[in-house]
């Protein structure tokens, strides 16, 4: 499989320089491994020359983000090399496979229609929302941060000393408004708690909720000694976690305008451990339908419906709780019960890491059979 890189907004993307432009090489890429799990590009065969090869389509990437004329510049060489991409020479193929970003797909509609769909467009995305979008492209779901931790080789021991291990580096709107009801109801000491205000993500909490007192609260040291400096996206403090009932996770949006899951969710069940997790409306709805299973059976669950995010939190508060009202044998027996889930979950982990995804859909679209 080849990707034609022929013009220059095709490389102006962050997503392009961290991969495609580094030093690749050609190395099998059908399995992921942990050279290659993150970096999907450098394995793949880029061709920069106008020589086409008879009987041979070609993969044109372009790695999307809001360039002022990156659109622009694209129809006009789509205009300019029409023929190519009517005669399925080279393939339209938008990329976005990092952050699911809900500004994008409209565009690539714009794209689309330009052309009067006389050639196929595609867009890989982490937004599984876009599933069920009516898309004048043909959208394709990629989920890369199901690679990017290394799962454990058996669910993880447990003490359940403490009710939730909560790890937070960027504090944002939703996180804080989180650790401020966690603060309230007297949950802190009852959970592992991170607190970093990178980017000076804090400053619009503070707006909203003057009286706050957030900052004034000491927090745990888990991951990395300063994560203000340092991104521990890989890692997890599982030492930590043997000694928590659940892991309660903050993802990256909360709003229902995309569904987006990053490495952040993908951590309590890469080691065994059972999870609430405050994301996109939907979470757990899109977990399970590939197959994973919740906790609905000893939590309430309904956090995870598009309620206001005030009402979400609130049910996430009275879970924690619960919990923490139970005596240690209780906890313990609950967690027993739950192993059973724990452990297929992880199971199923372990195998939906294996494949790379990216590279399997990029071949079915070179063979035009999506």
């Amino acid at each position: 499989m080849k990707l034609k890189i022929l013009a220059s907004f095709q490389t102006i993307n962050r997503f392009y320089q961290d991969n495609v432009a580094m030093d690749w090489r050609l190395e099998p890429a059908d399995l992921v491994t942990e050279s290659n799990k993150f970096h999907y590009f450098k394995y793949l065969d880029i061709d920069t020359s106008w020589t086409f090869e008879k009987d041979t389509s070609y993969i044109f990437p372009i790695y999307y983000e809001t360039e002022a004329r990156l659109m622009e510049d694209a129809i006009k060489f789509v205009r300019e090399n029409l023929d190519l991409f009517e005669s399925k020479k080279l393939i339209p193929v938008f990329l976005d496979p990092l952050e699911g970003n809900d500004y994008i797909a409209p565009d690539i509609d714009y794209f689309s229609n330009t052309f009067y769909n006389s050639f196929p467009v595609y867009f890989i995305s982490g937004d599984y929302r876009l599933k069920y979008r009516n898309n004048l492209f043909r959208f394709v779901y990629n989920d890369q941060w199901i690679h990017h931790v290394q799962p454990a080789e058996d669910i993880i021991s447990y003490g359940c000393e403490k009710t939730y291990i909560n790890l937070n580096r960027v504090a944002r709107f939703h996180r804080c408004l989180l650790m401020q009801e966690i603060i309230d109801n007297d949950l802190l000491q009852h959970g592992y708690n991170t607190w970093a205000d990178t980017y000076g993500a804090y400053d619009e909490f503070a707006v909203c909720y003057p009286n706050n007192t957030i900052k004034k609260q000491r927090y745990d040291i888990l991951d990395v000694e300063d994560i203000s400096a340092a991104n521990p996206t890989l890692i997890t403090p599982a030492e930590f976690c043997k000694n928590t009932f659940l892991y309660l996770n903050t993802e990256t949006h909360v709003d229902n305008n995309v569904l987006f899951v990053s490495e952040k969710t993908y951590k309590p069940i890469s080691l065994g451990m059972p999870f609430m997790s405050l994301g996109n409306p939907g979470t757990l709805e899109y977990l399970r339908e590939r197959g994973f299973a919740t906790f609905g059976q000893w939590l309430d669950e309904s956090y995870d419906l598009d309620l206001p995010l005030e009402k979400r939190i609130e049910i996430i508060v009275k879970n924690l709780q619960k919990v923490t009202s139970l005596s240690l044998k209780k906890r313990q027996k609950i967690r027993r019960a739950m192993e059973e889930i724990c452990r297929h979950n992880l199971n199923l982990y372990k195998l939906l890491q294996q494949k790379n995804n990216l590279i399997e859909n990029l071949k079915l679209i070179e063979a035009r059979m999506i």
